[in-house]
């Protein structure tokens, strides 16, 4: 509630660092560390008993932006709000330096618990560990891309087939990969944000890693190249760790930034996977652009020209509409422009419209709704483990 002011500024930052001055506040660097101590420090997960905490954590960041954007010259107002809009308006560069903590299955809930494809038995061998550690990449923005869990993914058999291929191997068959370095850290944290796991081509654990997390390191991989799924990290008191997803989907195990050779070369998938389905059929495409809300609703009204409905009979092969609505049979509605977006659906009714020559086919959803990843989606910057 206090002005927009560096004095106000450097009070609160005295909170951690109590010996610092107005002029080492004027230090972007050293600003930013003492801001990421403080966050760390006061982060809800410290208070789970306390309600407030959530909205303390955000109002400090939100005073921070103010302070600094006052100190860079700009005007402060007295509503808040502004303040708090320039900030969700940043771009992600500039966001995700005050990011402590961030795990993709906080931002996309429906991941918790899920990795797949898993090996049925332990791995010893690198040849397996390639394709495996690339389809479960695949599999997870996959996930994202469709909004839920898939219920088609690339199994183990996948896997299997391609025993001795390369990570890069897997991704080229996939739309192509693209790379990251360690110099890039921040790029790395934004590609994890905005499209989730990334993969690890470089990380070489070595004996005393391997001896510590042993359940989640293949042996045969010890000083080589153990190719590893990142799915965020966090800010400790020793400093920044990457979030490493074990191989066979039992543990997340920590990694500090720039050891091990794990962030030095990270691949990421090029295709967003939104045109790849990933739901059982039998599927009826349609440009669903123009039903707003479609992947949230519970029902949804198709108005069908006579030679569309005759597309959609056609999915239930001999059975009879009215049969088709006694017996519930499911069918699913998919984008023909992004066959990621996709809903299990039953038919409820039909009704001729004699004024527009056309059906209305009024179907119920079987799901609770799905939340794909949209274009210019920055969202969950403050999601948390």
């Amino acid at each position: 509630m206090k002005e927009h002011s560096k004095e106000n500024l450097l009070h609160m930052l005295q909170l951690v660092a109590p010996e610092m001055t107005l002029q080492e506040l004027k230090n972007d660097q050293l600003r930013v560390t003492v801001m990421k101590k403080l966050l760390v420090q006061i982060h809800p997960s410290n208070f789970t008993e306390n309600q407030d905490a959530q909205n303390i954590y955000e109002d400090v960041q939100t005073f921070y932006d103010a302070c600094c954007s006052r100190m860079n010259g700009e005007k402060s107002g007295s509503n808040q709000m502004k303040w708090l809009q320039r900030r969700n308006q940043k771009s992600p560069n500039t966001v995700v330096e005050l990011v402590v903590q961030f795990n993709v299955r906080q931002k996309w809930h429906w991941l918790q618990g899920y990795l797949r494809p898993l090996s049925p038995n332990k791995i010893e061998s690198g040849k397996v560990l390639a394709p495996l550690v690339a389809y479960q990449c695949i599999n997870c923005r996959g996930a994202i891309a469709h909004g839920k869990r898939p219920s088609l993914i690339y199994s183990w058999e996948n896997v299997e087939s391609c025993r001795g291929k390369s990570v890069m191997d897997i991704l080229d068959k996939h739309g192509g990969y693209k790379s990251l370095t360690g110099r890039q850290v921040d790029e790395i944290k934004i590609e994890i944000i905005k499209n989730g796991p990334v993969i690890s081509f470089s990380f070489i654990p070595s004996s005393s890693f391997a001896l510590e997390h042993s359940d989640s390191i293949v042996k045969s991989r010890i000083k080589k190249h153990h190719y590893a799924l990142i799915v965020g990290w966090k800010l400790t008191e020793y400093g920044s760790v990457w979030l490493v997803q074990s191989y066979n989907g039992e543990t997340t195990f920590e990694v500090p930034v720039g050891q091990c050779s794990i962030d030095e070369t990270i691949l990421v998938p090029k295709d967003d996977f939104s045109n790849v389905t990933w739901q059982c059929g039998p599927y009826y495409d349609k440009d669903m652009s123009s039903f707003r809300g479609w992947l949230q609703s519970e029902s949804i009204t198709l108005v069908l020209k006579s030679n569309d409905l005759e597309g959609l009979a056609e999915i239930f092969e001999d059975t009879p509409f009215d049969q088709v609505i006694k017996d519930q049979e499911r069918f699913v509605i998919r984008d023909k422009k992004k066959k990621a977006h996709s809903r299990s659906c039953v038919i409820e009714g039909m009704q001729w419209q004699r004024d527009i020559k056309a059906w209305k086919v009024m179907c119920s959803f079987n799901d609770k709704g799905s939340s794909p990843l949209l274009d210019n989606d920055y969202s969950g910057y403050s999601n948390v483990e």
